[in-house]
């Protein structure tokens, strides 16, 4: 039997306010084709289908496109979980009558899970959940922390379990000693619901979900990772999804291509300058920082034209208009009032200029005849 692990797919998720849809539309129509290609009987999706509870029309359309190429087309059983992010009432609407159709979604966790056995493996669906819901359906338990709560939760599934199948759990969940990238951030909150490793073992195949960086953490336990590269701190880490053969007892990765990379260029105007010239790949999603410039409104727009998929934009500042020494950001840039700006742009074109008072009121004059220009 071959099985295709995946998680955190983030339907609708945008980088740095910029949309992605056309990415995850191109990721969803590349798992129908490895689908197809390796003969893959079942798909996971462990958890964070969507970036948001109330998902957007846009984010469900995509969501329905893929259940129709890989439950109707390809004939294949999906098995879902319900991670952070997901609305887990939502996700799972309807899910006894989905069923039919080889779609398995879990939202909420459950006592007794009872397993969706396909082929010569029993799927174990433990969706994210928080302590009290632990602690409620085990009262019998004294329950302290979220590691106690998982353990609960597998000693039960161990209790019934049947050892003469392949016995796969599919969890959304922080294990430690796994490494983070800048988009994982409800991991980021603390480490109050870590676990360890170890409380998975016994099983012969570990489905996690919830940490965007594909990595390996013990023999058979695998975080996927997301299927593209939702923050710069992931610029360079190819993304895959795993396939699970338990006839050749096999993990092998396939490598999942991408529409537009993700990207971070940094180094002075001129450099970059000349480097877009020549660049074949204009069309990625980059982070551009100057070195020897203020990231000015004007500069942010020119860059923009080089790169039009250009998310962040970053420069040289100095200590004026309340920002500290580091990078100004174009967030920054939108959040200061024109005297700010200005004064920026001095600094940045003429260092060792001082504004004298009247110059500063001139320019506030002229501020105020634009603004009485555009209100007639």
């Amino acid at each position: 039997m071959r099985i295709l692990h995946t998680s955190d797919w983030h339907l609708g998720i945008s980088l740095h306010n910029m949309s992605l849809l056309k990415e995850q539309e191109f990721f969803i129509e590349q798992i129908g084709q490895i689908v197809m290609d390796n003969r893959i009987d079942a798909v996971i999706i462990a958890g964070d289908v969507y970036d948001t509870s109330i998902s957007s029309s846009e984010a469900m359309r995509l969501f329905n496109r893929a259940m129709t190429i890989l439950c109707l087309e390809q004939k294949v059983q999906v098995l879902i979980i319900a991670g952070n992010h997901d609305g887990a009432a939502r996700l799972s609407i309807c899910s006894d009558l989905l069923r039919t159709s080889g779609l398995h979604i879990t939202g909420r966790l459950v006592h007794d899970i009872v397993p969706v056995v396909i082929g010569n493996c029993a799927f174990y669906c433990i969706p994210y959940f928080n302590i009290d819901e632990v602690r409620y359906l085990y009262p019998e338990i004294r329950i302290d922390n979220y590691s106690q709560a998982m353990q609960t939760v597998l000693e039960d599934i161990r209790k019934n379990m049947n050892t003469d199948l392949k016995n796969i759990v599919i969890s959304h969940s922080f294990v430690s000693g796994a490494e983070l990238s800048d988009s994982d951030h409800g991991a980021m909150v603390g480490t109050a619901n870590m676990v360890p490793g170890s409380i998975f073992d016994g099983f012969y195949y570990v489905a996690l979900g919830h940490l965007h960086r594909p990595q390996k953490l013990g023999d058979r336990m695998y975080y996927s990772g997301s299927p593209f590269k939702y923050s710069f701190s992931e610029a360079g880490i190819d993304k895959s999804v795993l396939m699970i053969d338990t006839d050749a007892d096999s993990v092998d990765k396939i490598s999942l291509p991408c529409l537009h990379d993700v990207r971070e260029i940094s180094g002075t105007y001129n450099d970059i300058v000349a480097f877009a010239a020549q660049d074949s790949r204009r069309d990625d999603y980059v982070s551009v920082h100057i070195t020897d410039r203020y990231a000015t409104g004007e500069l942010h727009d020119f860059f923009r034209g080089l790169y039009p998929h250009m998310a962040f934009f970053s420069g040289q500042h100095g200590e004026e208009c309340g920002i500290s020494a580091g990078s100004l950001s174009s967030s920054d840039v939108e959040r200061l009032d024109a005297e700010a700006l200005m004064k920026l742009f001095m600094q940045d074109v003429f260092p060792d200029f001082k504004l004298e008072t009247e110059q500063m009121e001139l320019f506030r004059q002229a501020c105020l005849d634009v603004e009485q220009e555009d209100r007639s």
